[in-house]
């Protein structure tokens, strides 16, 4: 498999993301629970291998000392870490059929915790590559803007869910427009997946002056 068509899966990985979630978690979930949660966990992974790709294009634009492009990438993997966190408490709840109903309830609780925090560390993901994209056109520069948008949406709705315990629809809302967020710039990273990728040819040592 060539080079291009690698670039191309890593990049339709942030669709395929979307995708499994949304199956997971809204079709499949409902009906057999430990099926749905699967197809999430599958999609988590998807989602690393979009970072992988997004975090490339990134550093590639940036430099190679370029600190935003790790500071987005770190940001997508610590959401990762807590979104794997957060199944442990279903697992447990899912594996324990005489466990305290309040014991239950908090686990569950948990659960809808971790999903609050993952917010902040993809906002820190979002308004690192807002300003990779503005600064250096990396990714369409529309597209870095939405980018920040996206990530002070899903920021403002980490304070609402911090300090509402009943937060309004439009925190789902934050989500609903990183998901969207997600799709298009995976078509955007796989478009230029199929262009050439060009390596940097190394610059010749310089010569020592000669004295005399």
């Amino acid at each position: 498999m060539s080079d291009r068509m690698w670039r191309r899966l890593g990049a339709a990985g942030g669709i395929f993301y979307v995708v499994l979630t949304l199956l997971g978690n809204d079709v499949i979930g409902g009906t057999r629970p430990r099926t749905g949660l699967l197809v999430e966990l599958l999609g988590f992974v998807f989602f690393a291998f979009f970072l992988g790709s997004l975090w490339a294009c990134l550093r590639s634009a940036e430099g190679e000392g370029g600190w935003l492009s790790a500071a987005a990438f770190g940001g997508g993997l610590l959401a990762l870490a807590v979104k794997l966190a957060s199944v442990t408490p279903v697992l447990a709840v899912g594996a324990s059929e005489g466990m305290d109903p309040g014991i239950a309830k908090a686990l569950i609780a948990m659960n809808g915790a971790s999903f609050d925090i993952t917010f902040l560390p993809l906002g820190v993901m979002l308004l690192s590559t807002a300003i990779v994209a503005v600064r250096t056109g990396a990714l369409p520069r529309w597209l870095g803007w939405a980018s920040a948008v996206v990530a002070l949406a899903l920021l403002g709705a980490l304070s609402v869910a911090v300090v509402s315990p009943s937060p309004p629809e439009w925190v789902f809302l934050a989500m609903l427009l990183f998901a969207l967020w997600i799709v298009a710039t995976s078509i955007v990273l796989i478009r230029r997946a199929k262009e050439p990728h060009l390596v940097e040819p190394a610059r010749p040592a310089a010569e020592p002056a000669h004295i005399g």
